[in-house]
């Protein structure tokens, strides 16, 4: 497997001077000698300098204790504001799918990169010096370098777990088992006898490359949590993790939130949103009231620590929002804890085909017993639609009836709007979903008191 393709050469161009600059931070020698011991550094070979780094360490409290992980960022690495993380983490929905499938198998490669070896020809891209003047190197891929995520995700987990778009044809997972790599984490679906052969030759990547695999896995299970959801692939049903749902109780009140704490509440709102099918259309005017505040931050007029002020009207929103995660029931066990189960909200989406209807901004609705297979969608909002379409796109009938409103549209066309493609820009994803093997029929409408009422369909047409 090519791991290694992007290490080769330093991320970062080279100084006008054309040579790389040295970090003064050097590493004590108390801990210089503890990483000479555990093989982490070595004494820089004869190889020109290629890269500097700059080291420092901390303390994380783990449930076994105290543990210092030595850290090592690029010395360029926070000189450019625009470098941004490269790993491709999709939309919860896209990982929802793999319920359908008759079990899956957790794997969870440890967060510490210092357990993979760097290539002995790339280590003199990764120097710096002990407090003695000693010119070390590192051995093995430290912690922060090209920003971590993708690292970890594109270049080792996705290798190690044979994601067909990284590795080669012979090293890639068979085509019956579908793989989602997320950060350090990995999932195999399909059919136990699958999951299971491909989950042992995960095991045996991950131990030819000398990377550590958690030992709190699930192998071939029916029912796990992945990234925050509960997967029940009995029930072909997915919920909301209880660790995620305690999180939300813990938040504090959103009307003494900071800047800072009002972004992680509304990540974790629409993170909700895509698992319980909740109606975020109605959470409008709480969504522009951070998007407010957000675009303060960026253009430096409030802090992070700065209150967030958020409008009484929006925090009775956002507070009704919390209500609906809280008492949601997040687990199906024999004997389930009782809680108020909200009538506007689903305690969890059901994947298996059955007659059951969604609440995705106003309603997704399977086949009933009508004679037509067909299946029928009325959202709002056009990325709702998009969303659900590709969330469920390995059930959906060859034809489909969406129904959409087209009030955004027509709202920009009576204002003027200078661009009427933001407008149809889901519109023609949408379009786009389906293909000559689809049948479609895609009316937009705008919606009086809950009574469709077609009105100016020509204006949101799309345009192809």
């Amino acid at each position: 497997m090519q791991v290694w393709g992007l290490v080769g050469r330093s991320p970062f161009p080279l100084p006008s001077s054309g040579k790389a600059r040295e970090s003064s931070r050097r590493i004590p020698t108390a801990d210089a000698r503890l990483l000479r011991k555990a093989g982490i550094i070595e004494d820089g070979s004869s190889t020109i300098t290629g890269g500097w780094i700059i080291p420092f360490s901390v303390v994380e409290k783990k449930t076994t204790g105290l543990r210092r992980r030595w850290i090592a960022w690029p010395r360029d690495r926070n000189r450019h504001d625009a470098y941004e993380a490269d790993a491709p983490l999709l939309h919860i929905s896209h990982y929802l799918p793999p319920v359908m499938a008759e079990a899956a198998s957790c794997l969870d490669l440890k967060a510490s990169f210092l357990q993979v070896p760097l290539p002995r020809e790339t280590r003199h891209l990764f120097r710096c010096r002990v407090e003695d003047g000693t010119l070390v190197e590192l051995t093995r891929l430290p912690t922060g370098y090209k920003a971590g995520p993708e690292i970890l995700q594109i270049i080792i987990t996705s290798a190690i777990a044979g994601v067909t778009t990284v590795v080669r044809p012979l090293w890639a997972a068979p085509p019956l088992v579908r793989i989602d790599v997320w950060i350090g984490n990995i999932r195999i679906a399909g059919s136990i006898g699958d999951v299971t052969r491909w989950e042992a030759q995960v095991l045996r990547n991950a131990d030819g490359r000398r990377a550590t695999i958690g030992e709190d896995r699930e192998s071939g299970a029916a029912q796990y949590t992945f990234l925050g959801v509960q997967f029940d692939h009995t029930h072909r049903a997915v919920s909301l993790s209880e660790k995620f749902v305690r999180s939300v109780r813990a938040m504090p009140a959103l009307n003494s939130l900071t800047i800072a704490e009002m972004e992680v509440v509304a990540s974790r709102f629409s993170y909700v949103a895509a698992i319980l099918d909740t109606c975020l259309c109605v959470y409008c005017f709480l969504i522009k009231a951070v998007q407010r505040r957000l675009s303060a931050l960026d253009r430096g007029i409030v802090q992070e620590t700065s209150p967030a002020t958020i409008p009484p009207a929006a925090v009775c929103l956002g507070e009704r929002l919390r209500h609906i995660i809280e008492d949601t029931t997040v687990s199906e066990s024999s004997s389930p804890r009782k809680r108020r189960r909200p009538p506007s909200s689903g305690t969890h989406r059901s994947m298996d085909g059955e007659p059951s209807s969604f609440q995705i901004q106003a309603m997704l609705k399977l086949p009933e017993e009508n004679g037509r297979r067909c299946l029928f969608a009325s959202c709002r909002p056009r990325r709702t639609v998009r969303l659900a379409l590709l969330a469920f796109s390995a059930i959906l009938p060859r034809t489909i009836d969406v129904w959409m409103s087209n009030t955004s549209p027509q709202g920009a066309a009576n204002k003027g709007s200078s661009k009427p493609h933001a407008t149809t820009r889901e519109l023609k994803r949408i379009y786009g979903f389906f293909g000559p093997s689809r049948n479609k029929g895609i009316l937009c409408s705008s919606t009086v008191c809950g009574k469709p009422r077609r009105r100016h369909i020509t204006r949101s047409c799309f345009h192809t």
